[in-house]
């Protein structure tokens, strides 16, 4: 346990076999500093996936402005609104990307997202929530871009649909849309596709890549908070399994090609919003997007909403100033939102589509 800012941080594995190899899922479970959770207190108790090429502790500026806001709550009710979070690693990701990287770059391809959706349908029976009351415990999914995909299609691990334990599904600027989008992406997704398997992931030192990114779009807009997350996390010391010939430096922790998987997987993505069709009658859905349309044009955003497909959305809203990456360009104004759905009160912005 370490206590980092405001959060107490704890670190845990577990093992995921979905397609027949066991792969390592780190997660870190966050409470606030100074209080000991009692976990037969009520609250929410959240699951945090993140977007394709972010370390998990990337949501850590999110959750300190959640834990700021939950004063005012707690008082009222004599109990926190969150109980505590847990973020969680997909297995090619950050520290688990590092831990599975020897299987991984002898099996191109072995991943796809729904081993992320394994890691958190692993950690919820895991044991390590405790015993988990329905009328006190709401366990909220919530995703960033890919994660957004992973947390939905953690819900295909438990079925019928009407037997799915979670209380909310929460999907930040999800990249999902019906088939009739294909062929609509942005310039800017088309650019991030097309570089993303050959930019640049080796520098001579942790400062020169920091130097390097700081400098460069999308990373010199972020929170700084968020940033230095990222270049805490998101790299590691030369020689990898990767690029076993390289003696020094430093290269991401997150490899190219396992980032890649997000723009190689669009099928996934269709599994997720047909599994929507399934569990929103059972299971409330949010969506929050970034007002400035830059990764997807607004019409496919909307494409996700169809209440006759059985897609009925139980809120909208639209965070002005930011674009797709909203955890690492707004975690304030992302936790305002997460805080205001959580409560029961989607912000006023929100809007049904």
């Amino acid at each position: 346990m370490s206590t980092q800012g405001s959060l107490v941080v704890e670190s845990f594995r577990l093992t995921t076999n979905t397609h027949g190899t066991p792969l390592v899922s780190t997660m870190k479970r966050y409470t606030r500093a100074p209080d000991v959770v009692n976990k037969k207190d009520p609250g929410a108790i959240l699951f945090l996936g993140h977007g394709a090429g972010f370390p998990k502790e990337t949501w850590e500026p999110v959750l300190e402005e959640l834990f700021k806001l939950e004063v005012g709550a707690k008082n009222k009710s004599g109990f926190p609104l969150i109980r505590e979070a847990w973020a969680l690693d997909c297995q090619n990701h950050g520290e688990a990307g590092i831990l599975n990287g020897e299987v991984l770059s002898r099996n191109p391809g072995l991943l796809n997202i729904y081993d992320y959706g394994d890691a958190f349908a692993t950690l919820y029976r895991s044991g390590l929530l405790g015993n988990i009351d329905p009328d006190l415990h709401r366990v909220i999914l919530v995703g960033h871009s890919a994660g957004s995909v992973g947390v939905t299609l953690a819900t295909s691990f438990f079925n019928p649909p009407s037997m799915v334990p979670f209380s909310a599904l929460i999907l930040v600027d999800p990249p999902m849309s019906t088939k009739a989008m294909e062929g609509k992406e942005t310039e800017i997704y088309k650019l991030v596709e097309a570089t993303t398997p050959l930019r640049r992931d080796i520098w001579a030192s942790h400062e020169a890549a920091v130097k390097w990114l700081k400098s460069r779009p999308p990373w010199g807009t972020w929170d700084e908070r968020v940033f230095d997350l990222y270049v805490k996390y998101g790299l590691q010391p030369l020689p990898t399994p990767y690029y076993p010939d390289k003696t020094s430096g430093v290269t991401l922790s997150t490899h190219r090609t396992e980032e890649n998987v997000a723009f190689t997987g669009t099928r996934y993505a269709l599994d997720a919003l047909y599994r929507l069709n399934q569990i929103c009658h059972y299971i409330p859905v949010h969506l929050v997007f970034g007002a400035r349309n830059d990764m997807f044009d607004r019409e496919v955003q909307e494409s996700i909403i169809d209440p006759e497909q059985g897609r009925t959305i139980a809120s909208v809203t639209r965070i002005k100033g930011v674009g797709h990456l909203v955890v690492q360009e707004a975690p304030k104004k992302l936790a305002d939102v997460l805080f205001a759905i959580i409560q029961g009160t989607p912000p006023e912005t929100a809007s049904k589509l």
